[in-house]
């Protein structure tokens, strides 16, 4: 990606989770000085989609020291299931949508979950620059 982190007045990140059951935040990982820790978003909002992981969770958050970078949340309008990203900047958004995933523990940016992402999702334009809305188009998740 090209980017660093070092705009970020803390270096600590925080993957939090919302649950379907009772409505509690709950931390999922912290990524201390992560590579990409947008990468490393990106790799967990794929598995969310494709229920491979967080199944108990309504929603995934993004976090540097208190402030939210991104919450990702899986919503079903019309009985069509859609992915949701808002982000906390511009700024923000543009890098997520320039890097690629990286998984725990490997600080290496490549495709994992992207290619079976992009078989079922597709990216829906909106309005609003800080908002990255995704429809399952063949509702098979």
């Amino acid at each position: 990606m090209g980017k660093t982190y070092s705009y970020f007045v803390e270096n600590t990140f925080y993957i939090y989770a919302r649950t379907n059951e009772d409505d509690s935040y709950k931390l999922l990982d912290t990524l201390e000085d992560s590579a990409n820790p947008l990468s490393r978003f990106k790799h967990e909002i794929y598995a969310y989609a494709l229920k491979k992981k967080h199944k108990e969770e309504k929603s995934l958050y993004l976090y540097c020291g208190y402030a939210r970078v991104a919450k990702c949340i899986r919503t079903v309008e019309a009985e069509v299931p859609y992915i949701t990203i808002t982000f906390g900047s511009a700024e923000y958004a543009d890098m997520f949508d320039q890097c690629r995933e990286q998984i725990p523990k490997v600080a290496k940016d490549m495709n994992w979950l992207q290619t079976t992402f992009t078989k079922s999702w597709v990216f829906q334009q909106h309005d609003n620059p800080l908002i990255r809305k995704y429809q399952n188009y063949k509702m098979d998740q």
